[in-house]
């Protein structure tokens, strides 16, 4: 049976501050975590360090997307993290979020995210 386009679903708002808040926990964990088993020293700041030149792997990041799975309400695959890292925490939460958006815009737009 044919749908009617102008019945098409709304894309609910998406959750950027949740998305953000969860990232940044986890990564600001998984940074400190690497640092302690490799005797690194970092910044007390919290400022500091989300904003401190640390290169991030990819893997890392794709490793904690999982905890996205729940606050978006679907799988969050590795089309989040852009191969190669990041080198700062902001920087990892400031496109793993947009790219997050645009699966969030797929997937509720009909299309698999």
């Amino acid at each position: 049976m044919p749908t009617d386009p102008s019945t098409k679903v709304k894309v609910p708002l998406y959750p950027l501050e949740h998305v953000q808040e969860t990232l940044l926990a986890e990564l600001i964990k998984s940074v400190k975590d690497l640092a302690e088993f490799e005797g690194v020293l970092l910044p007390k700041s919290q400022n500091e360090l989300i904003t401190k030149a640390i290169h991030i792997d990819s893997h890392t990041v794709v490793e904690i997307l999982c905890v996205l799975d729940e606050v978006v309400g679907f799988e969050v695959g590795q089309a989040a993290v852009r191969p190669g890292g990041y080198e700062s925490i902001q920087e990892a939460v400031d496109d793993v979020t947009a790219r997050t958006a645009k699966l969030w815009d797929k997937h509720f737009d009909g299309g698999v995210a």
